[in-house]
């Protein structure tokens, strides 16, 4: 296996050099990631068994090239197709098995690609995946085969093919982009053919615009060209903004051919914050331009105790009390007298004191349009709660005093919350949103009440005149209709590190008419958290386990189905097995045992106790380990892992014991036998209950015993001993049967067909130790056990004839005689 490392890593460096030689032919400036990365390959069952790389990729790269390459450790192994996933952000959501996922997870992603490969012995074709422009940070790489019916066999017997994906990558940067600061116009000049300029885009900021005006030419003979001729030639061919990433150039989508008169203006209305937008300019000449930022701030509330009071005097005259009565006749704190609605005058004035410019009615006199359908909407940050365990965090609406989980809308205008999922630590759960309306709001009026949410990564969720325009599947509804419709949940699987806002709406419908609510106010209950797997209280459901899994830096959650459930949250049952034959393997894996029944009363018929006690224990927790391994109708009388070590230990020790009794050595020995097999069987059991040795090592010694005493018997009685015709007619199925086991076993079983191949092996194993059991054993004069003729593997009467017998027929005297 070292060799074979060897060859992998030389590999891996020819493609490093390959792609620096690339790199060196088209100009590009590269720079290496950290070292190459090799993982092993596995069939995928579960996300546990994916193989995860990371990336970081700098910022300002023009293009990043991926080269992968799959490995098998054996040539005769069958070739596999290699699946990869790469993205940026977070691990990939994917569904290898085609299964579907449950109706409230969302498994939209930012940026997420999809390759395949081939595994071969010694590749000589690497598949490249090149990307152009691709957003800086973390990237994942997710890579698995498809599964397939393996064999189930213990390790080390037969060659078990191994498959690896080894990865390179490259980078091509671009270096000293100039930087455009917001409020401060200037004059820039183009140094090539495609210049790009970043401008910084503080958190906060509602909108932003970019404007390129004044562009001239740099170049004399292209001034004196233009001054000469009657058409205006093209000073700027290209435009494009980005956010985060270097734009592409593309001359069909972009914006272009502006003449030294014209100018053109970027109005980004939902931008990214806390981040550098790019500015791409194309022109075939040296020109320069001027560019100006200008942007629009709204701030981030926290919400306090002073600020709470003071509200509450400017709304005295219109409410009795700053505090509301739950549908549990508990109190709301404070948070339910921060913000209360009565009519546009006290609205606006809340505006003024939170700082926000929240616009009057429509009907008032001198308002902006512009003011009135893109005004700055009260946005409040969420606090993180930490607790203890991983993935469990939860996510409260935050004053400068208080936390609380309630929000109070109106239906003049949306409130937006925001959190911030952090990278490594929240991306290996799920993001939990869910939206619970005042129950005390059904049938309080003759209004329909409807509230909307819409979630958005990055930015803040679409307006459109004053209201949230938001896709379908990013969209929460709940209403006052009837307790079916007061609570609503979107799931996120592996989310993507970034601040996420949601917005909500609140509305009013009478006669199938928005109008104005009769209620001042509504009250959203918020429970967003982050989970492990999927779904809160059950992660997995009723049909999957969910299983923590540590790879290196990378840790995450995910789900184990059981019972032929898939998908993510295993909840495709399209391929389930019936519960019927759920119990009929279970049945067949636990009372298969039974056919040990016959030799545990054997033994004790001819008085073998030891060899019984064993089988009896073989049987017993045999079938106390499979009625705990099964996926369901699950019976576990202490930890698998003792039920596991038992099974093991006891089979294995069934087998020692046997071939003990076959030798037919005196007790004392066989009793020193006993225990010795018994400490090397339970540190092999311990150290590796899987591996191939400790089955080869009792099974080698334990052969040797009888095989030892029959040649010391042979060489005493100097003649080979010579079996009867009924011992051979009883041997021959003991080792037929275990023969047709051992086959079962190596051969036969695998995944698919375990729970019944297993079972038959139970039977034919059992029944094999009912023909190989010797017959009841009276003890001779030297000491070893001898039975009747019918009942030993060799006829010893004529040894016994022709050997002298000594007897002791005094203690007193100490004589010895001799019978002839």
């Amino acid at each position: 296996m070292v060799g074979r490392c060897l060859q992998v890593d030389s590999y891996v460096w020819k493609l490093k050099l390959r792609l620096i030689v690339v790199a060196g032919i088209t100009g590009a400036y590269g720079i290496l990631p950290e070292a190459s990365q090799e993982g092993m390959l596995h069939p995928y069952k579960s996300y546990a068994d994916v193989t995860l790389f990371h990336y970081n990729v700098p910022p300002e790269v023009t293009r990043a090239t991926w080269e992968f390459a799959a490995f098998m450790d054996n040539p005769k192994c069958p070739v596999k197709d290699v699946h990869i996933y790469i993205q940026h952000g977070s691990y990939p959501v994917m569904s290898p098995d085609n299964s579907s996922f449950p109706s409230s997870v969302y498994t939209g992603r930012t940026s997420l690609h999809y390759i395949t490969t081939k595994s071969a012995y010694q590749p000589h074709d690497a598949t490249i995946f090149p990307m152009y422009n691709p957003l800086p940070g973390n990237w994942f790489v997710a890579a698995y085969i498809s599964h397939w019916d393996q064999h189930v066999q213990q390790e080390g017997l037969g060659h078990k093919c191994h498959y690896s994906l080894g990865s390179v990558a490259l980078w091509s940067q671009v270096m000293g982009i100039p930087v455009v600061s917001p409020g401060v116009p200037k004059t820039v000049v183009t140094i090539d053919n495609a210049s790009y300029y970043k401008i910084f885009i503080p958190a906060g900021t509602w909108h932003f615009t970019v404007k390129i005006s004044h562009c001239e030419f740099r170049v004399n003979s292209v001034t004196a060209f233009n001054n000469g001729s009657d058409t205006m030639p093209y000073c700027i061919q290209s435009l494009a903004l980005r956010a985060r990433a270097l734009p592409t150039y593309n001359p069909r989508n972009g914006i272009g051919n502006l003449t030294m008169d014209s100018e053109f203006t970027f109005t980004e209305t939902e931008p990214f914050t806390d981040g550098y937008y790019y500015l791409l300019v194309v022109s075939e000449s040296q020109v320069s331009f001027n560019l100006a930022v200008t942007t629009t701030e709204c701030s981030v509330q926290a919400l306090g105790r002073s600020f709470a009071k003071q509200l509450a005097q400017m709304t005295e005259s219109l409410t009795q009390s700053v505090t509301v009565r739950h549908s549990n006749n508990t109190v709301k704190s404070d948070w339910a007298s921060t913000i209360l609605f009565a009519n546009s005058s006290k609205v606006h004035d809340l505006g003024k004191l939170t700082g926000t410019n929240i616009p009057r009615s429509r009907s008032e006199d001198g308002e902006d349009l512009d003011a009135i359908n893109d005004p700055c909407l009260p946005t409040f940050q969420l606090a993180r709660i930490k607790h203890a365990q991983d993935f469990a965090d939860t996510f409260l609406l935050q004053g400068r005093e208080w936390y609380a989980t309630w929000v109070a809308l109106t239906d003049l205008y949306p409130v937006i919350v925001q959190l911030e999922i952090l990278p490594f630590v929240d991306i290996g759960g799920t993001l939990n949103i869910n939206i619970h309306l005042d129950e005390l709001l059904i049938n309080a009026t003759c209004q329909l009440l409807t509230v909307t949410a819409c979630i958005r990564k990055g930015r803040v969720p679409s307006r459109n005149n004053g209201d949230i325009d938001c896709p379908p599947e990013l969209m929460l509804n709940i209403s006052s209709e009837g307790l079916a419709t007061v609570d609503a949940t979107k799931l996120v699987p592996y989310p993507e590190p970034d601040m996420w806002f949601i917005a909500f709406q609140a509305k009013c419908i009478y006669n199938s008419s928005v109008v104005p609510c009769l209620v001042q106010e509504v009250m959203v209950s918020l429970d967003i958290r982050t989970q492990p797997c999927v779904f809160a209280g059950e992660p997995c459901g009723l049909k999957g386990i969910c299983q923590e899994t540590h790879k290196g830096l990378h840790f995450f959650t995910s789900c184990t189905c059981l019972g032929g459930y898939k998908g993510w949250g295993c909840t495709d049952g399209s391929k389930a097995t019936p519960e019927s034959l759920l119990l009929l393997t279970t049945l067949l894996l636990t009372l298969s045992n039974v056919f040990f029944l016959p030799a545990v009363l054997l033994a004790l018929r001819r008085h073998l106790l030891t060899e019984a006690l064993v089988y009896l224990a073989t049987m017993v927790f045999s079938t106390f380990y499979h009625a705990c391994d099964q996926d369901f109708y699950t019976y576990c009388v202490t930890k698998y892992e003792v039920l596991q070590f038992c099974d093991f230990f006891c089979s294995i020790l069934a087998f020692w014991v046997t071939l003990i009794a076959i030798a037919g050595i005196p007790p004392r020995a066989a009793s020193t036998l006993h225990m010795v097999g018994v400490l090397i069987i339970a540190v092999g059991v311990e150290y590796n209950r899987t591996g191939l040795l400790v089955f080869i090592i009792p099974f080698g010694l334990g052969v040797v015993i009888p095989v030892a005493a029959w040649s010391i018997r042979c060489c005493r009685q100097r003649a080979c001993i010579h079996l009867q015709r009924s011992l051979v007619l009883l041997l021959l199925p003991g080792i037929l049967l275990a023969a047709i086991g051992l086959i079962l076993f190596a051969f036969i079983e695998t995944e698919a067909n375990y729970q019944y191949v297993h079972s038959a092996w139970h039977i034919v194993i059992a029944l094999s130790l009912v023909f190989l059991l010797p017959r009841k054993c009276s003890k001779q004069q030297n000491g070893a056990c001898q039975g009747s003729n019918e009942s030993e593997l060799f006829d010893v009467n004529d040894y016994y004839s022709a050997s002298p017998v000594f007897v002791v027929t005094s203690d007193l005297d100490n004589l010895l005689t001799t019978q002839s």
